[in-house]
């Protein structure tokens, strides 16, 4: 059946009879147009009951904001022999490649043109045989940094983009907002139009500690709010970016999580608000500086990891899960903070969160840490729903070990790996929401990872 659906030609009723017969190796004989439509129907009718027999596990989608650092804008302080641009496209690669991001949404891209928001999709994402990264359209009010939003394009459709570009006072914004929005592409689309759909906001706020720097953010989100309240977004909804504010008492936060519509305000993964700027309290959440003394001349920002700058934020309904989308409990990471080197470079001492050659890549891309969190996505049924498999997702490769990524529900679980004859090569239960799997570097061909939950259907997945 899905050799069917994903066909990028849309059938009409008797040509999805005919194809239905070649898929299947059944002779093709002379019959009217209205037989083959009868084939078709009857196709279907067998493809919904087995549907109502089988329940789709929910989709896993990562959602990961990343400010880049002046990618591609040179500046008196930040030349190119200070933040080599090659370089930086060959680590965004390897940190892409190990935390799996599905939706991605970037900060400091040059703004002058389309050039270097073009060679993130080409020479960080579509690399080493990978072709599901599409980008979106390059918007800019004239500032010299943008953003660039990124995502799979076998999860993701793309429906509808705009820019924020001015204040409730019509005043221009210091940058621009982007406004995306998403459909999932799910595997039920041509029988059940009724998919999942969701807007991103891409931001990046004003920096800085004057009263007009905050002057600034609370107009930049004030502009953001204004613009969801005039706007039918439906009921996911999401803000990614590097938003600059110390503490979420600042009023450009409180804007976004107190907003006066209560039913269209934001709220902030596992409920953390306070003064997050050198409080080792949050420790756990900062994302920047990933440097301390060594700052490049200038380029990169020091005083090590002290500042929750970069966020994911999301509407009541993806808090809450009731639009089809929810929000995974303690899946807010940024990517390379362990908790233990608060105030400190995030390579001294040592920190094993990460492989070492990604701690490498975070620390020399850019002076933030990426950020994500991970959604469920409910896909579509044709029928009552049955007890699904639980989402997973496997990250890292053979060569540098695999992590693997489940939700709250999976917790005490049994897993195991086997290899193409069905010989467990690894096994255990699960531990934490995310584990790391023993060195199967050794293991030869191919491997498939197996979660059995009890009461639920399993769920596996191949190996990168």
């Amino acid at each position: 059946m899905a050799g069917l659906l994903f066909s990028s030609k849309t059938w009409n009723a008797g040509e999805a009879g005919i194809l239905f017969l070649r898929h299947f190796g059944l002779p093709l004989n002379a019959m009217p147009g209205s037989s083959y439509k009868f084939i078709f129907s009857v196709f279907i009718c067998c493809a919904m009951a087995s549907a109502s027999l089988y329940g789709q596990a929910p989709e896993r989608l990562r959602v990961m904001t990343y400010n880049l650092l002046n990618y591609r804008n040179f500046t008196s302080y930040c030349p190119s022999s200070s933040n080599n641009a090659v370089s930086k496209e060959g680590y965004l690669a390897d940190i892409i490649a190990y935390s799996q991001p599905d939706l991605l949404v970037c900060n400091e891209i040059n703004g002058d043109n389309t050039t270097a928001h073009g060679r993130v999709l080409n020479y960080s994402l579509n690399v080493n045989g990978e072709t599901r990264w599409e980008k979106t359209d390059f918007f800019s009010n004239g500032s010299s940094l943008v953003n660039g939003i990124y995502y799979d394009q076998n999860k993701l459709g793309l429906l509808n983009q705009d820019l924020i570009t001015k204040d409730v006072s019509n005043q221009n914004l210091v940058r621009g907002i982007d406004v995306k929005t998403f459909y999932y592409r799910d595997s039920l689309l041509m029988i059940n139009p009724d998919t999942v759909i969701f807007t991103v906001f891409a931001a990046h706020l004003k920096a800085g500690s004057s009263a007009s720097d905050i002057a600034d953010r609370a107009r930049e989100t004030a502009a953001l709010m204004a613009y969801i309240s005039s706007h039918n977004l439906g009921s996911n909804y999401f803000l990614a970016g590097d938003l600059n504010m110390p503490k979420s008492q600042e009023t450009g936060f409180q804007n976004l999580l107190n907003y006066s519509t209560a039913a269209l305000r934001f709220y902030d993964p596992e409920n953390q608000p306070g003064n997050w700027n050198n409080n080792y309290t949050f420790r756990n959440l900062h994302s920047q500086s990933t440097r301390d003394g060594a700052t490049n001349n200038g380029c990169f920002s020091g005083g090590g990891l002290d500042d929750r700058f970069d966020h994911v934020l999301f509407s009541d309904d993806v808090a809450d899960g009731t639009a089809k989308m929810t929000y995974i409990n303690g899946s807010l990471t940024p990517v390379g903070n362990d908790g233990l080197h608060f105030n400190s470079s995030i390579n001294s001492p040592t920190n094993n969160s990460v492989p070492s050659n990604i701690l490498t890549a975070l620390y020399e891309m850019s002076d933030h840490l990426p950020v994500y969190v991970d959604i469920d996505i409910e896909r579509l049924q044709i029928s009552i729903n049955e007890q699904q498999a639980l989402a997973l997702q496997i990250l890292g490769k053979r060569q540098d070990g695999y992590w693997v990524d489940v939700s709250q529900a999976a917790l005490g679980s049994p897993w195991h790996c086997t290899d193409l004859l069905g010989r467990i090569v690894a096994q255990g239960h699960v531990e934490s929401l995310r584990f790391p799997l023993p060195d199967l570097s050794s293991a030869q061909g191919l491997l498939v990872f197996t979660l059995r939950p009890p009461g639920r259907q399993p769920s596996s997945q191949k190996m990168p």
